[in-house]
């Protein structure tokens, strides 16, 4: 009881004193949220999830960000802790880093219907690129979970209260994530940015490595953090897998205009985002070259009114994929030229980072080379996404306060919404609505192993 006090009451002090003083944030990672109607084969309610995530940039305080916004009945968590994992994949926890989090110095919290949450402060040492444990005991649960199904991360389930034990078996384990939305770190000295990764099923990482960890902006990450001129940029990667930029905001997949309030608005000082976006919205929506780049100019707009620096890839090859077709190939065509050669003085991105040259069979540039695909024509494997994170140059990310740092990293490595895009509260309230787009993206989707 003593020791209880004690806790309490210091974290109580540094939330007190942080809250005197302006508190920079700058977000270490991140997850899309969704509502894919997916739920683990075992209920969750009263028992305990564990769920493992890798961040970026290091803290010594975070505070963490849970979601319940598809949810139509509030989310009851009744303990959650964090602690540095024992291993991917393993489903343990270094046992002296547990640490609980509180909620306005609380140990259990409800989060309503269609809302979110964030956490108090609380010290906890936290270094680059490490990977870490979030472990909840939930009471009661919605039937609409929010979550991100393409997780590429095993989770795992114990019965009760087990949110301190230092290995969760594997009986109980499945590629998910749920509740979990953010970590932060406190940066009050402001000398942290992020990059924010945003697109579809290519940047979620399809085709890459089960507790792995090396989906392309994974694969960035490390790059970042092995040159000190890139160290203080964080990764957030907030991609959602079957996506399209353009259309009907839904839960099951929500679009890149319509998420952008909730998934680059509200994250957490971002300075630069990573555009690969619309081979959905052409292979599944039958979208038109010229609302595509409309779609592409607005994202932009909307990144400049915030101060986000945009870099934007040619949308990849897809010949040898099933709904490849002349016409959806044309439309490809000439959306990659209006990202390849539109400056941004006219609405264009401000650099381009071609992924679609680094995965292009050089025989065919229309089909993904053979080695660096998963199968399927549309999608990277590890290899793939290895040479895309490597080929990105670290110079677009270097203030120009940095003397000469260009050519050591040379050296080290040879709210503005239009009539047509619906908000997350149109969303909220029409979530039984789904057009056929999105049902052509369902089906497509459920019929791929997607692990």
């Amino acid at each position: 009881m003593k020791f209880y006090l004690i806790s309490i009451l210091y974290l109580f002090i540094i939330n007190a004193v942080l809250a005197a003083d302006e508190v920079s944030f700058t977000g270490t990672w991140s997850s899309s949220q969704y509502n894919k109607g997916e739920l683990p084969d075992i209920d969750l309610q009263g028992n305990s999830l564990r769920q493992i995530v890798k961040v970026s940039i290091p803290g010594e305080q975070l505070r963490f960000h849970f979601s319940n916004i598809y949810g139509k009945e509030e989310l009851e968590l009744k303990s959650v802790h964090v602690a540095k994992s024992a291993g991917q994949g393993t489903g343990s926890i270094i046992l002296e880093t547990d640490t609980e989090i509180t909620f306005k110095g609380q140990y259990n919290v409800s989060i309503p219907a269609y809302g979110d949450i964030v956490s108090d402060i609380i010290p906890f040492s936290l270094s680059a690129l490490d990977e870490v444990a979030i472990t909840i005991q939930y009471g009661k649960i919605p039937f609409d979970f929010t979550g991100h199904t393409s997780s590429r991360t095993y989770s795992f389930v114990e019965l009760g209260n087990a949110v301190s034990k230092e290995t969760f078996s594997s009986d109980h384990k499945f590629l998910h994530w749920f509740t979990i939305a953010a970590i932060d770190v406190v940066d009050n000295e402001k000398k942290t940015e992020a990059i924010l990764c945003y697109g579809d099923l290519i940047t979620d990482g399809r085709g890459s490595t089960n507790d792995k960890q090396n989906r392309w902006p994974d694969v960035l990450s490390e790059r970042l953090q092995s040159h000190p001129a890139t160290r203080h940029l964080a990764i957030l990667n907030q991609a959602i897998g079957g996506s399209s930029l353009y259309g009907q905001n839904n839960p099951v997949w929500p679009t890149g205009l319509g998420r952008y309030q909730k998934d680059v608005a509200e994250q957490v000082n971002v300075k630069y985002m990573i555009v690969l976006y619309g081979v959905n919205d052409i292979l599944y929506s039958q979208r038109t070259a010229p609302v595509l780049i409309e779609g592409l100019q607005e994202l932009i707009k909307r990144n400049r009114e915030r101060g986000i620096i945009t870099y934007g890839s040619p949308i990849l090859p897809f010949k040898s994929n099933e709904g490849w077709t002349e016409e959806k190939n044309r439309v490809k065509e000439t959306v990659n030229q209006w990202i390849l050669n539109t400056p941004a003085s006219e609405g264009g991105f401000d650099a381009i980072i071609d992924f679609s040259s680094v995965v292009a069979d050089p025989n065919d540039r229309m089909v993904l080379k053979a080695d660096l695909s998963d199968g399927d024509g549309l999608h990277p494997n590890y290899l793939g996404y290895a040479a895309m994170g490597n080929s990105i140059d670290l110079g677009l990310f270097i203030n120009d306060e940095v003397e000469n740092v260009d050519e050591n990293v040379d050296e080290n490595e040879d709210e503005n919404e239009n009539d047509l895009i619906y908000s997350d509260e149109e969303n909220i309230e029409n979530d039984e609505f789904f057009d056929s787009e999105v049902t052509a993206i369902n089906e497509a989707e459920d019929s791929i192993d997607d692990e």
